[in-house]
């Protein structure tokens, strides 16, 4: 079955994506003893979801999705690979775990595989595009739709984290960055803080009024938010962001707490902030508090389980 009003796809080798040992690092030290325990828990209490589909013959019939342990905080994914409705192998394997926040996105782009069995996501989610790691490819790559617009849910695993100090600065002396900066404050503020459409065509045509409009210009981006993702095809999910704690909780999963923040993906004005929920097992990343900026590195995943209304 082909789904004529497909977001672009592009087709990339399976191991472009990278292997998702890296991943399983982030929960256990063991990932070879571990995880294979791990998973045969999880099919002692499976799930199946169905993601978009209503019914099961909308699914895709060469694959089953598995999740569980049931209820659990982190549900490990087993996408196995099915032949005349019995199961022969598993495909891949990785952990993921929800976010209660929920953001409307449309599937510009797929990236995925050969095999089918995963992918990444570009998404437009208004204030940006972001690209995440498809939690729920396998059931749901058939219904997916260039034009409508999905409730998404994004969370990540931190690699890294790191506070960001308050005050830090960084002084632009080249005369062309000058220019830009100066041209773009002072075309803002002639506009109530809205980029007219001829935005560019005003900073071409901007010139400094004075001495002072050509000095070195100190920015503070120590209240910065910001997130830029891979820059390797298949491998764009795995980002950097800059962002404010607004949230922070914990779980519990195989005798380990993991620590729960809620941060800033987007925050772009006259637009709904997109939050995301990133998860860390790393003592070290523990004592970071509500309303501090940190960064760091993250693997950023996406549920989608409905479309918006």
């Amino acid at each position: 079955m082909k789904n004529q009003n497909s977001p672009e796809r592009i087709t990339i080798e399976d191991q472009s994506f990278g292997s998702h040992v890296e991943h399983w690092n982030l929960l256990t030290d063991q990932p070879a003893t571990d995880v294979p325990k791990w998973l045969g828990l999880a099919l002692d209490a499976p799930i199946m979801p169905m993601g978009l589909c209503k019914e099961e013959c909308e699914m895709d019939a060469q694959s089953w999705l598995i999740q569980g342990p049931s209820k659990a905080a982190i549900l490990l994914n087993q996408v196995i690979d099915v032949e005349n409705n019995k199961p022969k192998a598993v495909k891949t394997a990785f952990p993921t775990f929800e976010s209660p926040y929920k953001v409307d996105a449309k599937i510009e782009r797929i990236i995925c595989g050969k095999s089918n069995t995963q992918a990444v996501l570009q998404l437009n989610v208004g204030a940006g595009v972001a690209y995440a790691f498809d939690n729920l490819y396998s059931v749901n790559h058939l219904q997916y739709d260039k034009e409508q617009t999905y409730n998404v849910q994004f969370n990540g695993w931190a690699y890294e984290l790191e506070a960001v100090s308050d005050h830090e600065q960084i002084v632009v002396d080249d005369p062309a960055s000058i220019k830009h900066h100066r041209a773009l404050n002072d075309i803002l503020a002639e506009n109530g803080g809205v980029a007219p459409e001829n935005l560019q065509e005003l900073l071409d045509a901007w010139e400094p009024k004075n001495d002072d409009d050509k000095e070195p210009v100190t920015v503070d981006f120590s209240k910065m938010v910001a997130y830029l993702y891979g820059e390797t095809m298949g491998q764009e999910d795995e980002a950097w962001f800059q962002s404010k704690i607004v949230g922070k909780t914990s779980m519990n999963f195989m005798d380990n707490e993991y620590t729960l923040y809620d941060v800033t993906l987007f925050l772009e004005e006259n637009q709904p902030a997109v939050l995301a929920r990133i998860a860390t097992k790393n003592q070290d990343y523990r004592n970071f508090e509500i309303g501090q900026y940190i960064r760091g590195n993250i693997w950023l995943q996406v549920n989608i389980f409905n479309k918006k209304q």
